[in-house]
């Protein structure tokens, strides 16, 4: 049967050896932050232990008060792990058990009594491990199945601390092997261990195929929908509306004569002139709606309205807002205009093809009409909104497009925008 010391080395070697593949990882992908910060956890967790394992053969404040220390400190790294992963900021706080058992050193009664020191330590673990299970409940860095897993080994490892805490209060032992419990309280530190283990490889392997599915349904340089990602949820959008009894409008847009601010102005900023547009539309396309780039400067928008005149609402408003900005790129501001092209139908009979063929129908009539205009297909007739003044909407249709357009205003600094 393997003793207390074996079953630390053990421990420390696991750890340790955890820590190597989780560094490897993350100097792969350095974005991939929080694989570097549970590497550096379980780092200091593995030489803590290997330190306090070596006891008897290295001087004690190195096997007890350094190495403690170090065994704790694996908790602040953990739990920032865990915010970076929930893209959350780090917090001071996840200090406090590293921080207690300092404290607690410094007070000579303690520091020289192996009970209060083995309780001092069990109830700074307690502290970490229940700060580890309120991270996990608190924030999204998995599906609530297995955040409630986490959760709970990690409030069982804190109620199993705070038992050993307090028989070693109780029953005051002169030595680490002579402590009550001791031998239980590490195996079932181990099993904790290895589930915790199990349960993060299980959410890095479910979150490393979300990224992939999203790589694949978005386009790189804006962010937005890529053509896969678009008629995915345009499916979904067209069903989710299908008993509503409204209208689905699918809108096309070509930036105008883009080609010509590339040869310019260079693709740098043509390519800030496609994120800039990106990011205004997704802040002014309904958030029920849909949007992405279907290849260069062309784009599309899905989304519910009541009737064809809403849409032309959005879509007008985005083209104001587009021709009025200043884009700000490396060669100085850049003005760019958009033409669009808009097609509708009912939300039970939607057909995307034919919704599309529809729209670039429209689209086409935009550009041939003198381009930065909204063109609508209405039955068979193509129509322009008018783009001098607000004669062809009402006075309501205008203080809608006024307020789109501070929104637009709003959300400028965030897509790299100046107003004019």
């Amino acid at each position: 049967m393997l003793d207390i010391k074996t079953a630390l080395f053990l421990w420390a070697m696991e750890a340790s050896t955890l820590a190597v593949l989780l560094a490897a990882v993350w100097l792969h992908d350095r974005s991939q932050r929080h694989f570097g910060l549970w590497s550096l956890g379980f780092a200091g967790h593995g030489l803590g232990v290997a330190l306090v394992a070596a006891r008897g053969a290295i001087p004690d404040w190195l096997s007890i008060l350094l190495a403690n220390a170090v065994a704790l400190s694996s908790f602040p790294f953990w739990i920032a792990g865990m915010l970076s992963l929930a893209k959350r900021p780090l917090a001071g706080w996840a200090a406090i058990p590293v921080l207690t058992w300092i404290a607690g050193m410094l007070l000579e009664p303690i520091r020289d009594d192996v009970a209060y020191r083995i309780a001092l330590y069990n109830l700074s673990a307690a502290c970490g491990f229940a700060m580890l299970a309120a991270v996990a409940i608190r924030h999204d860095i998995a599906g609530q199945r297995l955040r409630r897993l986490l959760a709970g080994i990690w409030v069982w490892q804190a109620l199993v601390c705070l038992t050993v805490a307090a028989i070693s209060l109780a029953t005051m032992p002169r030595s680490l092997q002579a402590a009550p419990f001791s031998a239980i309280s590490t195996v079932s530190s181990v099993f904790g261990f290895i589930a915790v283990i199990m349960i993060g490889a299980r959410i890095i392997m479910d979150r490393s195929e979300q990224r992939l599915r999203h790589l694949t349904r978005t386009d790189p340089l804006t962010g937005a929908l890529n053509r896969r990602g678009l008629v995915e949820d345009f499916a979904s959008l067209s069903s989710s509306k299908a008993a509503s009894g409204r209208l689905v409008a699918l809108a096309l847009f070509d930036l105008d004569h883009f080609k010509k601010i590339n040869d310019t102005y260079g693709h740098q900023a043509g390519d800030a002139v496609l994120i800039a547009f990106a990011d205004m539309c997704r802040a002014l396309v309904p958030t029920s709606g849909i949007f992405g780039r279907t290849g260069g400067e062309e784009f599309m928008a899905g989304f519910e309205v009541r009737d064809v005149r809403e849409a032309a609402l959005v879509t007008e408003a985005i083209r104001q807002a587009f021709s009025a900005a200043r884009i700000e790129t490396d060669k100085g501001p850049v003005s760019a205009t958009v033409s669009i092209g808009i097609a509708t139908a009912p939300a039970a009979k939607v057909d995307l093809d034919q919704l599309m063929s529809n729209a670039d129908r429209a689209l086409y009539k935009a550009k041939a009409r003198g381009r930065n205009r909204t063109t609508v297909l209405s039955g068979d007739r193509v129509l322009t909104v008018p783009t001098d003044g607000p004669e062809g909407l009402d006075a309501q249709a205008d203080r809608q497009v006024a307020a789109l357009r501070r929104l637009v205003a709003k959300a400028s600094p965030q897509a790299g925008l100046s107003k004019p």
